[in-house]
């Protein structure tokens, strides 16, 4: 490989006694990692001039930053520091809103996606509230309504609906996101002549700084975070503690 500029698919996995469980291409997107040696260094004492006379590497340091082009609940919840909770499916009965709504309260359902609300009040002889005239669905994907009129109705009301299969992330649960992350990248200077793979073994993720959520134009999620010592990689020499590149065709 002479000349290079590297683009390809990065891949994480769970890290289990040095070598990647099962492996998830995270979509597009943009890998940096950086490597830093730390030195402690000397300075002669006997000509005046305090010239450098020794240096003692004290330690490696290496940190990474990926950015994620593709919004994947995954991609999220390293970003934010959280799992995916898978919820499937259902329908709600009974789901008491706020008291003393008036005109123009907007109401956040307990799910979102919903589908086939339907409102009533709290009267002995409960009253079916009438869409469009009482109250509308400001947002059915995002499970928000918004009363118009509930003058002459009994509250609290409560609400009947069905909802869709979704993707949780319970933000900042994690404190500790450690994944084995691989990247298969193509020399896009030379085509399919030349690919290397880098492993980082144990990459501890931050949360992400910022996340954009009125965007005008197209987003991506930053994160940065540190390279560990892999403890069962680092006595192989042809390992070692941080990672590898592997470049095919290079003997």
């Amino acid at each position: 490989m002479k000349d290079f500029s590297l683009q390809g698919k990065v891949f994480l996995a769970e890290n289990v006694n040095g070598k990647p469980k099962s492996a998830r291409w995270v979509g597009d997107a943009l890998l940096k990692a950086q490597f830093t040696a730390n030195e402690e260094k000397r300075q002669e004492s006997y000509s005046g001039q305090r010239r450098t006379s020794a240096t003692m590497q004290t330690g490696v340091e290496g940190t990474f930053t990926l950015t994620f082009n593709h919004g994947e609940p995954e991609n999220f919840a390293i970003g934010l520091g959280g799992t995916v909770n898978t919820v499937a499916s259902g329908s709600v009965t009974g789901e008491v809103l706020p008291a003393d709504l008036v005109a123009g309260n907007f109401v956040a359902l307990d799910e979102v996606d919903i589908s086939s609300a339907v409102l009533e009040d709290s009267d002995a002889a409960p009253v079916t509230l009438t869409e469009g005239t009482h109250y509308r669905i400001e947002n059915a994907k995002g499970g928000m309504i918004e009363i118009l009129d509930p003058a002459a109705l009994v509250q609290p009301f409560s609400a009947a609906y069905d909802y869709g299969a979704r993707k949780d992330i319970a933000i900042a649960t994690e404190t500790s996101i450690v994944r084995y992350l691989i990247v298969v990248a193509e020399n896009t200077v030379d085509g399919a002549n030349d690919h290397a793979r880098v492993e980082l073994y144990r990459a501890k993720f931050n949360m992400a700084n910022e996340i954009d959520f009125h965007a005008t134009t197209l987003s991506g999620l930053e994160v940065g975070g540190t390279l560990l010592n892999d403890a069962h990689n680092e006595p192989d020499p042809e390992l070692g503690g941080y990672g590898r590149m592997l470049m095919p065709g290079a003997a």
